[in-house]
């Protein structure tokens, strides 16, 4: 199959499922999902959600590479094998406590902790003490992108906002986008005291701000060195 439109309407109706049951099982209005399926929209955070509800491996949902859904299961060789080869999985609704991909499973990235990304080397993958692997079906930097869970409710967006960022949540940063449009989700370290803070990336006329979407908090005017771009957000249905 050719299209992100074709894979996702296989998908849905391999999982027996009516478009309004997806949006149910998946939290992307049928609107959306038609609109996937038609082929009137590109790459979106959409998809993964819709990959958990269907049940497929979201980089085929994505690119067509992998296991379709119909696709009989491969036996995994032993694991004492040096040679073994990458093992077929599927995508639960929600992600277990634990690890849900081996470390640097190709289209994944790491889920880590604050108090790592002052000191991010992506390329220093074998030192990464991520909590799991989560797929990241964005377009992303291989090796230089991580996920991260949402502190705090800075950018917790008022009622009837698009875009919202819960304490929890997950978000996919590409650390080797640090040059953002205005508008721009980022991760950022405030240059007195090091603290990293997840704001909206603001510049007019050679001014640069960090505005939350909350409007408790204050804007941040102090100086800042981006530290990486929001490139996708995952949030649990439970």
């Amino acid at each position: 199959m050719e299209t992100i439109a074709a894979r996702a309407l296989a998908a849905r109706k391999y999982a027996r499922m009516t478009q309004k049951q997806a949006e149910a099982a998946s939290g992307v209005k049928q609107s959306n999902i038609s609109k996937i399926e038609r082929g009137d929209t590109g790459r979106s955070m959409a998809l993964l959600a819709l990959a958990r509800a269907y049940r497929v491996d979201p980089n085929w949902l994505d690119t067509g590479d992998g296991p379709a859904p119909w696709d009989v299961p491969q036996p995994r060789t032993a694991r004492d094998n040096a040679n073994e080869a990458p093992g077929t999985y599927r995508v639960t609704r929600t992600p277990p406590s634990g690890p849900s991909f081996r470390p640097g499973t190709p289209g994944t990235v790491p889920l880590i902790a604050w108090a790592q990304v002052a000191s991010w080397n992506g390329a220093a993958q074998g030192t990464i003490q991520a909590e799991r692997w989560l797929p990241c079906v964005a377009h992303h930097s291989p090796g230089n992108t991580y996920a991260l869970r949402v502190r705090g409710d800075s950018m917790t967006a008022p009622s009837g906002h698009l875009k919202s960022y819960p304490a929890e949540s997950i978000i996919f940063v590409d650390t080797q986008r640090t040059t953002p449009e205005d508008g721009e989700r980022i991760i950022a370290r405030l240059d007195a005291g090091n603290e990293v803070t997840f704001k909206v990336f603001k510049q007019e006329d050679g001014r640069r701000w960090l505005l939350p979407l909350n409007p408790k908090h204050e804007p941040i005017r102090t100086a800042f060195t981006v530290l990486g771009t929001i490139v996708g957000k995952w949030e649990d249905e439970d």
